[in-house]
C-alpha cells in the first residue's frame, strides 16, 4: 500500500489540471456510484441529525460530501500542490494568539469537518508548532505515508490511546495541541447532547485542560466561495468536565448545520447509543 501511495501522490503532483479533474471525478463515481463506500451509514447519520428534511435533501447533502471530501482526500495526496496557494482568510485569529500567548500550551478542538488538514498547515505557516493525536489505519503502509505527510506541518503525530504524558509534555512546550474531538467515545465518553441525541464524546481536551490550566480553542475551517475561512471560539474551561465537553460539542454542531456537506458522515458516530442497520 505505501508504494502504491506514493506512485499515486507523484502522478498528482504533476498531473496537469485536466488530468486532476478526470482522476477526482474517477475516484468520487468509484466511492459513490461503484463501491456505495458508507452509504448506509451517512444517510442514517444525516436522517439523524437532520429530522423533518425531505429524502432529496438527505441524497443531494450526501452526494455532496462525497465529492467534497473526494477532493480533499486527493489534495493531501497530493501534497504540497494544492496547499501551498491556498486562499485563506482568518478571520479572528487574534483569539488563538492570546491564548497562546499565556504560555500554558493551547488545546485546539475540532473535528472531521472541512478541510482541516488544510487549517494546520495554514497554522504551521503562521508560526506554530502543533502537536496532533489521530487514529493508527489498519494497513501499515497507508499509516506510514499519511503520517510522512502531516509531519509537514505537525511536528509530532501521536495516536489515540498513547502516552497521556507525551500530551502534557507538548503543553509544557506551548505548543498546539490538536484534538478533533467528534467521533464515538465508546465507554470511555462523556454523554452530552449532539444534535439532540445523548451521545459518548471524547473528554481528552477538557481533562488535560482541567490539569494543565491550559485554555481551549474551538476552531473551523470551511470552504466558501473559493475561499477557506478559518474561525476560532473561546470555550469557557471554569465548569465541570461535562460542561466543557457539551460547549465544544455545540460549536461543532453550529459549525455544520451551516455546512452539512462539508462534515465527514461516513463514521458511526451515534454507534454507543443507537443501532445501525
Amino acid at each position: 500500500m505505501y508504494f502504491f501511495l506514493k506512485v499515486f501522490s507523484s502522478y498528482l503532483r504533476n498531473a496537469p489540471t485536466f488530468a486532476y479533474k478526470i482522476t477526482y471525478k474517477i475516484i468520487y463515481s468509484l466511492l459513490f456510484h461503484v463501491l456505495k463506500m458508507r452509504k448506509k451509514v451517512v444517510l442514517t447519520n444525516l436522517r439523524w441529525a437532520f429530522r423533518n428534511k425531505s429524502e432529496e435533501w438527505y441524497q443531494n447533502t450526501m452526494q455532496q460530501c462525497y465529492k467534497f471530501f473526494s477532493k480533499e482526500f486527493l489534495d493531501f495526496l497530493s501534497f504540497p500542490k494544492y496547499y501551498d496557494f491556498l486562499n485563506i482568510k482568518f478571520k479572528n485569529l487574534e483569539i488563538l494568539a492570546t491564548a497562546h500567548a499565556e504560555k500554558k500550551g493551547v488545546i485546539l478542538v475540532g473535528s472531521h469537518f472541512g478541510s482541516f488538514d488544510k487549517l494546520f498547515y495554514a497554522l504551521k505557516k503562521e508560526g506554530y508548532v502543533l502537536t496532533g493525536v489521530a487514529y493508527k489505519q489498519n494497513s501499515n503502509g497507508a499509516d506510514i505515508f499519511f503520517k510522512e505527510i502531516r509531519e509537514n506541518f505537525i511536528e509530532n503525530q501521536l495516536y489515540k490511546g498513547g502516552d497521556i504524558k507525551q500530551l502534557k509534555r507538548s503543553l509544557v512546550r506551548n505548543n498546539i495541541l490538536v484534538l478533533l474531538s467528534d467521533q464515538d467515545a465508546k465507554k470511555r465518553g462523556v454523554k452530552v447532547k449532539f444534535f439532540e441525541i445523548d451521545s459518548s464524546t471524547h473528554s481528552g481536551a477538557a481533562i488535560l485542560s482541567k490539569r494543565n490550566k491550559s485554555p481551549i480553542i474551538y476552531a473551523s475551517i470551511t470552504f466558501k466561495n473559493n475561499i477557506y475561512e478559518v474561525e476560532f471560539v473561546n470555550i469557557d474551561t471554569s465548569g465541570s468536565i461535562n460542561d466543557i465537553v457539551q460547549q465544544y460539542t455545540s460549536e461543532i454542531e453550529k459549525t455544520i448545520i451551516n455546512n452539512p456537506e462539508q462534515y465527514f458522515w461516513f463514521h458511526k458516530r451515534w454507534k454507543s447509543v443507537r443501532s445501525y442497520q
